[in-house]
């Protein structure tokens, strides 16, 4: 099966505030967030601008837009905004400190930078006391900060050498960021807004959200989330994105339509498959989010949901497309042509929601059964991809694995004693 990989978006340029209800503003919030990320300064503060003649800007928006009036070196614009953004409630002044969209108001405006860092310290402070758990906070921040800190000079670079890199030391510290969130949802099952505020809160789902190399524990943190539903406790955007992004990585359809296709060369074309696509907005409005077709601006594409009809018709189309590729595959088989076997199997298991955990296994059975006749690993390696999927899944009987006779050839292989010792 392939492998996906997604490109992680900057907090700031995409998180959308779920507060404003103003769908125009929102609009152009999208489109201004866009051309940020087009690096069209320009033009993007002219629809922020825009914007901000609808609503004033709450903390978020307004930190955004100090952000670009400082790239596009206008001081004084973006000293307004960051005073905003502080008055608004913006509480990260360890991420002020160190974020590179404001170098240049750094080293062109030290005394002015310094008040407004002294500012932000102090509006800091003021929000800790309120909080159970500000020490936490801060931990969870500084992992959040050093997250981003990595993607974002990842997104600035084109130097293959330096993108290897910088891809490696994301691996690395991903898997250090998970280390550290496992014990932190151990000791604090998921951590309350008022325990260690908004922004610690996001940060510690942004961790998890990149934790895409250990899919249990999104799934676990995915359960504790679950307990705070329906309380001031959780952000339920936050909660939407890690529903949507488990459900991708178990090869579900998504639910409330967070997860986009990425082009290969990085450009977002269209949402992942959704489940009943019409009632999708209806799910997310729940939540307080936009409606997918405001959303999809921030990506850069065009989005219409479909009628009942429509959303059924591909419901029904992905299921059938699905045992058709499933069926080729059983054919070529038969005719002994297993790279067909395989190709026509990871076609059907590209599709979102398309295989069952059924059919999962019957995959698996069918590579084995070619493994044991040509000895040629992949074929085994590719039998426990589609087992693995289903343990990720919960779907895995120990003692049918174990009866039968096909996965004996399985045993001293590390990935299936992984899979058996963990039933």
């Amino acid at each position: 099966m392939k492998r996906y990989f997604f490109l992680i978006l900057l907090f700031w340029s995409f998180y959308v505030s779920n507060a404003q209800t103003n769908l125009a503003y929102e609009k152009l919030i999208a489109e201004a967030s866009l051309l940020h990320l087009q690096k069209d300064f320009k033009n993007a503060i002219i629809k922020l601008e825009k914007a901000f003649l609808l609503e004033e800007p709450d903390a978020l928006n307004a930190y955004k837009a100090a952000g670009m009036y400082s790239l596009a070196q206008n001081k004084t614009e973006a000293f307004k905004y960051l005073n905003i953004a502080l008055n608004k409630g913006w509480t990260e002044a360890e991420q002020l400190s160190i974020d590179p969209y404001f170098d240049f108001l750094r080293a062109k405006y030290p005394y002015m930078w310094k008040t407004i860092k002294q500012k932000a310290q102090l509006k800091e402070q003021q929000y800790e006391k309120k909080l159970k758990l500000p020490e936490l906070r801060k931990q969870i921040n500084a992992m959040g900060i050093a997250d981003q800190k990595i993607r974002y000079w990842k997104i600035q670079t084109s130097d293959p050498v330096l993108l290897n890199e910088l891809q490696q030391k994301i691996n690395d510290l991903d898997f250090k960021n998970l280390s550290k969130a496992k014990e932190i949802l151990k000791n604090y099952n998921w951590p309350k807004i008022s325990e260690i505020g908004k922004d610690g809160a996001h940060n510690f789902w942004l961790i998890v959200q990149h934790a895409d190399q250990d899919i249990l524990f999104q799934k676990a943190a995915l359960h504790e989330m679950d307990k705070l539903k329906g309380t001031k406790e959780l952000d339920m955007e936050n909660y939407a994105f890690l529903y949507d992004r488990v459900q991708c990585n178990l090869n579900y359809k998504q639910v409330y339509g967070t997860q986009v296709n990425w082009t290969q060369n990085g450009e977002a074309s269209s949402f992942r498959g959704i489940i009943k696509e019409n009632e999708a907005d209806k799910r997310r409005n729940e939540f307080e989010l936009l409606p997918l077709k405001i959303y999809a601006l921030n990506y850069g594409f065009k989005y219409t949901i479909p009628t009942a009809e429509e959303a059924s018709k591909k419901d029904k189309k992905d299921i059938e497309s699905t045992l058709n590729l499933i069926n080729e595959a059983k054919k070529y088989y038969e005719t002994k042509e297993f790279q067909k076997v395989y190709d026509n199997y990871n076609n059907a298991s590209m599709i979102l929601g398309g295989m069952t955990s059924e059919q999962n296994f019957e995959a698996s059975e069918l590579f084995a059964k070619i493994y044991n006749q040509t000895h040629d690993e992949q074929y085994r390696s590719i039998s426990l991809d589609f087992l693995n999927l289903n343990y990720l899944r919960g779907d895995l009987d120990k003692k049918v694995l174990l009866s039968n006779k096909e996965f004996n050839t399985f045993y001293s292989e590390k990935r299936w004693k992984d899979i058996i010792d963990s039933l």
